[in-house]
């Protein structure tokens, strides 16, 4: 088991001996210490457990067959009714297991001990034939009973509690009342089984609405009486460690929900409103989070123009884009590509999205004055090789990035700029010279994310030459076809599951290192970047469109429409 933890490159030779001491003091098996100090996920495990007894799991048993590129996996499989009659809810929860499909009489099910007999025969017993197990995390089978067999009715029950109270009644409801904490729960279990990103609690004259913001669009969302809006944040202030009696100034908290045998974490921020506080909530689901570029949906390509970026000794990588653009999560991928045990790591965030071993990573507290600058100061003290610079926000901290990139160490950063190649423009602006920026420079990147096209129910379409080269494809001879969203039960019939990256990478060669040290405007930059052939954002966006990966309505929505370089030639 260690050396298949080892090869894959998932825990390292010190975690491995880490790993194995407390084991034997503690008396647990190798793999109940991994899981309680935090060094694989649920994921990593099952899939483990797949190999060492041959088995598929239940994510790659789901995949089968949709083709290539399909992100379908556990917590978003939609189960029919036959499936659902198989086995009872009471039953799937306490045994931790859930159908999955049944074939040729066979009813695979997914489950956390795929080498657990008795419980596989209490399967049997109750679907009344053969049962097939398939290796899967306890925190994905939960959110999959949820999913199928509860968020829907216990949500809408928990809400219709408060809905058939009296004004009388409403008005006496508190955050400590048992339905207010039920509804508080239900409330952050649909949002996880929906893998939302953010919850929504907004305020209005005469609702409470609460919204879900899943793949980057934001639901209309249910509808509670206002009447509890004052006890239902006040229920989620408790639990995110915030002050209750304060109402008038905004406050940031933090929410630790359990779902099976792991958390998922949830940043809390408040603001006052003319109708009452809105409350926005982000989960970061450490069980969710995938830190493989091919995952995230970066080309072959992409992957080795950042590989050859991580293997510069020295110098700048900046990653712009809008907030929720994905830019933290590759810089996540990013250093879990480095060998932490033999280059020194550290980063400086705001906040810590998520713990990643082995790297040291500091939480920026203004109000005490750790900023990014005075983080950054002190962290040229500590004998780093690698440095995580969260958001480059003003002149001292790009200073001082720059002045880390010459002396000797590989910074990563993120800038809130359009596209790639305006970041150099934005951090002349913030006065760093340009003859010191083209010396420091390695590479420029640029993302936002896109709705995935779900794999089973997309449709394909044609368009003519013209047609595609009117959306800002390159010359085609023939036909070119694309797919459109539909909608099925896989995908909750929006014809979309999960997010991709459209991205553009630059590498910063002697051509343009002389174009930014002699101080020429953005359009020419462009032109630069169009004469090498460069594919940018849009471009990427195209070509993920035509492998049927998303659709060009997405491409145009999170993306330019007009092409960036085209207007820089006008």
């Amino acid at each position: 088991m260690e050396a298949w933890f080892a090869s894959e490159r998932i825990l390292t030779n010190s975690q491995i001996v880490l790993a194995q001491r407390e084991g034997s003091r503690l008396g647990l098996s190798f793999s109940e210490v991994v899981q309680r100090l935090g060094l694989v996920t649920g994921e990593e495990l099952s899939r483990y457990r797949s190999i060492r007894g041959q088995l598929r799991t239940a994510s790659d048993f789901i995949r089968e067959g949709q083709g290539e590129g399909n992100h379908l996996s556990l917590r978003r499989l939609s189960l029919d009714d036959a499936l659902r009659s198989k086995l009872p809810m009471e039953l799937c929860q306490s045994l931790v297991a859930v159908p999955v499909a049944e074939r040729d009489g066979v009813l695979w099910v997914a489950t956390s001990n795929p080498f657990d007999l008795p419980t596989l025969k209490r399967l049997e017993t109750a679907a009344g034939q053969a049962v097939e197990a398939l290796p899967a995390s306890e925190t994905d089978i939960r959110l999959a009973i949820n999913r199928n067999y509860a968020a829907h009715d216990e949500l809408y029950d928990a809400v219709g509690a408060f809905i058939q109270m009296d004004a009388a009644l409403l008005n006496e409801q508190s955050q400590d009342d048992p339905p207010m904490i039920r509804l508080a729960e239900q409330i952050l279990m649909h949002a996880a089984t929906r893998e939302a990103s953010d919850v929504h609690l907004h305020p209005e004259e005469r609702f409470f609405r609460i919204r879900l913001r899943v793949d980057g669009v934001l639901e209309e969302g249910l509808l509670l009486p206002s009447a509890i809006r004052s006890a239902l944040t006040a229920r989620f202030k408790i639990l995110a460690g915030m002050d209750t009696a304060e109402d008038r100034l905004p406050q940031d908290g933090r929410i630790h929900f359990a779902i099976g045998s792991e958390e998922v974490d949830i940043r809390v921020s408040s603001l006052p409103c003319s109708n009452g506080e809105s409350l926005v909530m982000r989960l970061l689901d450490q069980s969710r989070l995938q830190l493989k570029l091919p995952t995230l949906g970066f080309s072959e390509e992409q992957e080795a123009q950042f590989s050859e970026i991580l293997d510069q000794p020295h110098g700048v990588f900046l990653i712009t884009g809008p907030t929720g653009s994905g830019k933290t999560t590759t810089l996540y991928s990013l250093l879990s590509m480095i060998d932490a045990e033999a280059r020194s790591v550290f980063t400086l965030e705001d906040p810590i999205e998520y713990r990643l071993p082995l790297i040291r990573q500091t939480q920026i507290k203004d109000e005490i004055g750790l900023s990014f600058a005075s983080g950054l100061r002190t962290l040229l003290r500590q004998d780093p090789d690698v440095i995580l610079v969260g958001e480059t926000r003003d002149q001292v901290t790009a200073e001082l990035m720059i002045r880390a990139a010459l002396t000797g160490h590989l910074v990563f950063s993120t800038l809130h700029t359009n596209d790639a190649i305006s970041a150099v423009p934005r951090l002349t602006d913030l006065g760093i010279p340009p003859y010191l920026l083209s010396s420091s420079l390695i590479g420029l990147s640029a993302q936002r994310l896109g709705r995935r096209l779900c794999p089973v129910c997309r449709e394909a379409y044609t368009l003519t030459p013209e047609e595609w080269v009117g959306l800002g494809g390159g010359p085609v001879e023939g036909p070119v076809e694309l797919f459109r969203a539909v909608g099925c039960h896989a995908c909750g019939d929006n014809g979309y599951n999960g997010r991709i990256s459209l991205a553009e990478i630059i590498r910063v060669g002697p051509k343009l290192r002389n174009l930014i040290d002699n101080h020429q405007p953005t359009a020419i930059l462009k032109q630069h970047l169009k004469k090498q052939g460069i594919p940018l954002m849009r471009q990427d966006g195209l070509a993920k469109a035509r492998a049927g990966l998303t659709t060009v309505e997405e491409v145009g929505r999170v993306i330019q429409l007009e092409s960036e370089l085209e207007t820089a030639d006008a």
